[in-house]
């Protein structure tokens, strides 16, 4: 019989579907209905100890003589810290004991609340890992129960056995029970040998299915890594997803930055993909993940990651590949069919999205700069982006092949740009270009004069007076006060502080001075150089927006056409056919 409790039956379908069968039930109030849930399924192999501290112990020999992990329950307070004792042995066996601690209302800790006491991470130090589940209200809290507990039960097994905590508060009526056949949870899998693939065949499943390989930031791209690509996307028909930070250039790849970021979820709604292929880390773009999040129960994530941990990114996390990205399409390829996916429809969808982008000639401001700049960096130089505007006007326009590009994205902080680019610029002999915002360059402007910064140095210095961020994505109309606080605006320069550093320093406030000037900065030079473009954050703010605005207009009007063009055609194919009937 089903628990009514969400977490509960959460945790019962994923014990079983991890194959944990014989469980030790210690008897109390807040345990009740984790026991009565467990006891009416015939899955589980029960067995009644009392005493918390014996029950753990007994847990260990059962382990021990049958080899698979078994699992503990008791009620919350004293009960748990009873166990310590056998997690204690446990651990330093190596034995995967699985303990289920019941708890109280997390929100009465402290508060003298009845059987109370703090139980999360209550084994510190001798637990693999150790977990506390939230309440369940809404389907995030949902999303991060399954999550939690999957990552629980993973470590029972991964890199080495012992003992895991999950904590579970049970909140409201323990009576009420639930004879409803409940969903199947999901569960995450670890595949780490090559038997793993030869005994479940996984790439099957990707066989006639819209695949969408994610390519993160600090992918080691290299030329074995490219072949093995470009033979994935010739048996698949997947897209690449990148933008420049991914630095990958090959068959199949899609910039999907400006599709993601402007077009919109209604026109991403017809090329969600059924798999999605995450590797590398983080990206600059800000539309993708919620439009993947958003559909989280009609995909799949698959997760290439050596070192296994679980990154549940699009909510849909099933699979993580623990190796070297190389090794994960090697493998891919070796067990996919020559034709796996015999339409090249997905790929062609999105690039039919991607032309639909149509790039104007901007007015003077931070966009007329990046498509200026684009055109300047030469091959095999490096650019750093600044974060939040600095990264995004980069990209809607193409930059020379290698050319490798960086964003401090990871946890997108102001503070250490400049520092970021000066450690890359010494690093190296070729040209480096930093394009950066006012707020985060004089949050960091003592790393422009480091004695490391030598003539391959180039500082493109966006300077709007302000957080010209907070007026793309809020604007004046709706907090009057915006440049205040939240934009923090300013009318500082840079000039002094980077002549005096002994820079060969410039200066543009308009199109002519701009143009006079960018092609110095793809060339060598006997000096380290600075230009400092000067705009209004607030017309900056506004440009970008009419971009956005105006490539979403299209975009829209370019999916009717298709739909239309789709029915019209679906028409004549069905009259065609009626006019063969009469005459046969």
């Amino acid at each position: 019989m089903n628990s009514s409790i969400r977490s509960v039956q959460i945790i019962i379908d994923l014990m079983k579907q991890y194959n944990i069968k014989n469980v030790i039930l210690s008897p109390g109030g807040s345990d009740i209905p984790l026991i009565h849930a467990i006891e009416t399924d015939s899955f589980f192999s029960c067995y009644s100890v009392v005493d918390e501290r014996s029950a753990v112990y007994f847990a260990l020999g059962m382990a021990q003589i049958k080899k698979t992990a078994v699992a503990c329950v008791c009620t919350s307070g004293t009960a748990v810290c009873n166990y310590l004792p056998g997690i204690t042995e446990a651990f330093y066996q190596d034995v995967p004991i699985l303990a289920i601690t019941a708890d109280k209302n997390p929100y009465y800790q402290g508060q003298l609340e009845t059987q109370k006491i703090e139980q999360r991470n209550i084994f510190d130090g001798v637990i693999k890992k150790s977990v506390s589940l939230p309440l369940i209200n809404n389907s995030e809290d949902e999303w991060l129960c399954n999550r939690l507990i999957n990552e629980a039960l993973l470590e029972l097994y991964h890199h080495g056995k012992g003992p895991v905590h999950i904590n579970i508060p049970i909140v409201g009526r323990t009576d009420l029970y639930n004879e409803e056949e409940i969903n199947k949870e999901r569960k995450i899998n670890i595949y780490n040998s090559i038997s793993n693939f030869e005994n479940n065949n996984i790439f099957n499943s990707l066989i006639n299915k819209k695949i969408m390989v994610i390519v993160g930031q600090n992918v080691d791209i290299n030329n074995n890594l490219i072949t093995e690509l470009e033979s994935f996307f010739s048996k698949t028909n997947c897209i690449f997803a990148v933008e420049h930070l991914s630095n990958l250039k090959c068959r199949g790849c899609v910039n999907t930055y400006p599709i993601s970021e402007i077009s919109g979820p209604d026109a991403l709604s017809h090329v969600l993909p059924d798999v999605v292929i995450s590797i590398g880390n983080n990206l600059a773009a800000y539309g993708l993940k919620p439009f993947l999040r958003d559909n989280y129960r009609k995909i799949e994530n698959w997760l290439i990651n050596e070192s296994g941990v679980i990154r549940d990114t699009y909510k849909s996390l099933t699979s993580i590949f623990e190796m070297p990205i190389n090794e994960f399409f090697s493998l891919a390829n070796k067990y996919l069919p020559e034709r796996c996916n015999e339409s090249e429809k997905y790929y062609l969808l999105w690039q039919e999205l991607l032309s639909t982008i149509r790039i104007p000639d901007f007015e003077f401001s931070n966009l007329y700069v990046a498509r200026a700049l684009s055109k300047v960096i030469p091959k095999n130089s490096i650019a750093h982006l600044a974060i939040l505007n600095s990264t995004r006007i980069m990209q809607f326009f193409n930059i020379a092949d290698n050319v490798k590009t960086f964003s401090n994205v990871g946890a997108l902080g102001i503070d250490g740009c400049v520092s970021t680019f000066a450690g890359m610029a010494a690093s190296t002999d070729e040209l480096c270009y930093l394009v950066i915002g006012d707020l985060s360059f004089f949050y960091d402007m003592n790393a422009a004069g480091l004695r490391s910064i030598s003539p391959n140095v180039r500082i493109i210095l966006l300077n709007n007076g302000g957080g010209s961020e907070f007026h793309f994505f809020i604007g004046k109309d709706k907090i009057s006060s915006i440049n205040e606080y939240i934009s923090a605006e300013h009318f500082n320069v840079a000039a002094g502080w980077a002549i005096s550093l002994g820079y060969e320093y410039y200066y543009a406030s308009d199109k002519d001075s701009f143009d006079s000037v960018i092609n110095k900065f793809g060339v060598k030079s006997e000096k380290p150089l600075f230009l400092e473009v000067i705009t209004d954050m607030e017309s900056d703010a506004k440009i970008t927006k009419k971009f956005y605005s105006d490539n979403a207009i299209k975009s829209k009007k370019s999916i009717v056409k298709g739909i239309i063009k789709k029915v019209v055609s679906d028409k004549t194919i069905e009259k065609t056919r009626s006019i063969l009937k009469t005459i046969r």
